[in-house]
């Protein structure tokens, strides 16, 4: 279970700084309702994929397979909010 956790947060974490990476090297810079919007889309994202192939993962039991669902669930929401909140604040401050 906790491999599958540990798992979860890595493919969080890479998606966020991935995606920020890729819009460096591009030169691309989003505008502000934009650069709000990016976290909150790929939790959604992430809430699909962890709902689509967590509850199917032969590595847990059956018992643990939606909790450890819900958990990385509410995980994605919860750090990507937590960027989203960076930026509002970033851009509430630069106004």
């Amino acid at each position: 279970m906790a491999a599958v956790l540990a798992g979860g947060i890595i493919v969080i974490w890479l998606a966020l700084s991935g995606g920020r990476a890729l819009l460096n090297a591009g030169g691309i810079q989003l505008h502000w309702p934009a650069d709000l919007l990016a976290p909150l889309l790929l939790a959604a994202l992430e809430t699909l994929l962890f709902l689509l192939t967590v509850p199917d993962a032969p590595v847990l039991e059956e018992a643990r397979r939606w909790p450890v669902a819900g958990a990385l669930v509410a995980l994605a929401w919860v750090i990507n909010g937590a960027v989203a909140g960076r930026v509002w604040m970033r851009g509430r401050r630069a106004a």
